[in-house]
């Protein structure tokens, strides 16, 4: 089978009556079987080819996770359309001169948009987009003064007696647009057969069946999500439960009970240091059960890793330990949770460890869009905590000029959309994808992240720092939501850091720091301690060069509206350090603004 929708059919044969969905509505969980998604995916495909759609047209998706965006994404693939999916996370959407130059530049003809407020968004823009014949809502629209189609009639048309031509495995199934961290767009074009080389190897890897289930909450957009968390489920027969929102993830897991979990280091991190506030908000007796089982579990957790003998009563205690206190984290989510499976960004070392000894199988991965986007992965059963392990079947990795990574294999895109010159500098004559990211392999083959060359820091002396793990080390602290280092041809590193503004409040009210607003409060030298701390705590662990030797405090956060984080979720390092140049330079000036912290 040559086509992701062909695969997906025959998943439809073999489990007609099994749940391929689950969502909420109106506070009630609703399901969808195979054969009931394919029927409206069917009826949509008819009406996507009454309204003109041919193969190779692009069609592009506004909209959080729902599933409307698996019934549009598959009735396009179905008819050989080429998907273009465009980021909608509550609190970073995407500018609407952004959505414009991917719908030019795409030469999108439909965009389906989740609803009314979406759309407003991109409105003075959406305009303009000149190949653009229709507007899909998937709920409809109230005094809008546009011409529109809706979702619901569309999937609701008498379906037609005509035989779907699929696309051909080399035929463009997605073009996925990633501004990175400088320049303008580019579009990612993947084909049928790069997504299914990383489908059949994650299934693999994962012994992934139809009584699997996972819990859908990442942008699908981003193809970590779309390959991993949707086309190998339903591939394969498994069920997609849709979180309601971000907040509600841990509850809606709850619910779903999945067996795999994908997550980005920033969710863990924020996961964890909830619980962490709970145990320290929680009885001298059960924190003292706390933090005594992580003790004794972190022990036993090194004498295994090193594979040396774990004595009998070490064993013992840690039996009470995980009835005690690990059940009760594991009932977390479901309780049915086999792997966690880590990518996107490094995750600190720490907390991986301690959810590990708690029962939790943290593996962590590595890919780009460009690889669609899988290139390596640990396993539960070949984990090494650190590495983003081995790579997937068929895939070749070797270091090359300056330690980067390079890639080579059937996940490779065929390029990027209408730009010949980038695609050469990406892929050379061999066929090898140039990441941009430096890395290194263990003695067991594992490979290691060090850096995205592009990020290193180098400094006045010709030290070479990675930013992107000490800034994780910073934001795995509960006080701390973002930062980014600074330091390039300068003598010493220093930082902007940016609150963790629900928790610094909350401190606040514990301590009862009087403050007129938030600007205030976190310039207090209550706040300017804490947050002083966590850096000298990072410090600790660092070579005497990459310690940070001053930051400062920032009101504002880095988003995607106010143009200083990638539709990804990743800093725009320059556009940051342009803003912020002033302060910044005050700091290696020694200044003694009073915003400065100095260590």
């Amino acid at each position: 089978m040559d086509s992701l929708y062909e695969v997906f059919s025959s998943a439809v044969k073999k489990y007609p009556n099994r749940i391929a969905l689950q969502y909420k509505r109106e506070g009630i969980w609703k399901t969808m079987t195979y054969q009931e998604l394919a029927d409206k995916i069917f009826r949509l495909a008819c009406s996507l080819l009454d309204m003109g759609i041919q193969k190779g047209d692009r069609v592009a998706i506004l909209s959080y996770n729902r599933p409307e965006w698996v019934i549009a994404d598959l009735a396009t693939l179905a008819i050989g359309g080429v998907i273009v999916p465009i980021y909608h996370i509550p609190g970073h959407y995407l500018p609407a001169e952004y959505v414009l130059y991917i719908l030019n530049d795409a030469g999108v003809k439909i965009i389906f948009i989740q609803d009314p407020e979406s759309y407003k968004r991109i409105e003075s823009k959406i305009k303009n987009a000149r190949d653009l014949r229709y507007v899909v809502f998937f709920e409809p629209p109230a005094g809008l003064d546009i011409e529109y189609k809706n979702f619901t009639d569309l999937i609701s048309a008498t379906p037609k007696e005509i035989s779907l031509k699929h696309p051909d495995g080399e035929d463009l199934a997605t073009i996925v647009y990633t501004s990175g961290t400088t320049g303008e767009p580019k579009g990612s074009m993947l084909t049928h057969n790069n997504i299914l080389s990383n489908v059949y190897c994650a299934a693999k890897r994962f012994h992934f069946n139809c009584d699997d289930a996972v819990i859908s909450y990442l942008p699908l957009a981003h193809m970590f999500e779309r390959t991993c968390n949707y086309y190998t489920v339903l591939l394969n027969g498994g069920r997609i439960g849709y979180a309601q929102d971000i907040s509600t993830v841990v509850k809606d897991a709850e619910e779903i009970k999945p067996t795999l979990v994908l997550a980005t280091p920033r969710v863990i991190e924020i996961a964890y240091n909830t619980a962490v506030q709970k145990v320290e908000g929680s009885s001298i007796f059960k924190k003292g059960l706390v933090l005594s089982a992580v003790k004794n579990l972190n022990e036993y957790a090194n004498l295994k890793y090193k594979k040396k003998p774990i004595p009998l009563w070490l064993r013992l205690k840690c039996s009470i330990y995980n009835k005690l206190v690990s059940s009760k984290f594991k009932a977390l989510g479901g309780g049915r949770i086999r792997a966690i499976i880590v990518g996107g960004a490094p995750l600190n070392r720490q907390i991986a460890k301690i959810l590990y000894i708690f029962g939790f199988n943290i593996v962590e991965g590595y890919g780009l869009t460009e690889t669609s986007p899988c290139v390596s992965c640990c396993t539960v059963e070949d984990n090494r905590l650190g590495t983003v392990g081995k790579p997937f079947d068929g895939v070749e990795i070797k270091i090359g000029e300056n330690n980067e990574i390079l890639v080579r294999g059937p996940n490779v895109m065929k390029g990027y959309y209408n730009k010949p010159e980038e695609t050469a500098k990406a892929i050379d004559k061999d066929g090898w994808f140039h990441t941009g990211d430096e890395g290194k392999f263990d003695e067991y083959g594992n490979l290691i992240i060090t850096g995205r060359l592009k990020e290193i820091i180098v400094t006045s002396g010709g030290k070479k720092i990675a930013p992107v793990p000490i800034e994780a080390n910073l934001t795995a602290s509960k006080f701390i939501e973002q930062a980014i280092l600074c330091g390039d041809k300068k003598n010493y590193i220093t930082a902007l850091i940016v609150p963790m503004k629900k928790t610094i409040e909350k401190y606040a009210e514990k301590k009862n720091i009087v403050y007129n607003d938030y600007s205030e409060l976190i310039t207090s030298e209550e706040i300017k301690e804490i947050i002083k701390k966590e850096v000298v705590s990072v410090n600790e662990n660092l070579a005497q060069f990459e310690k940070i030797k001053a930051f400062i405090i920032l009101s504002e956060g880095f988003t995607v509206e106010n143009g200083l984080l990638t539709a990804t979720l990743k800093l725009k390092r320059n556009r940051i350090y342009e803003k912020y140049a002033k302060q910044i330079e005050q700091m290696y000036n020694k200044e003694k603004a009073r915003e400065i912290i100095y260590l």
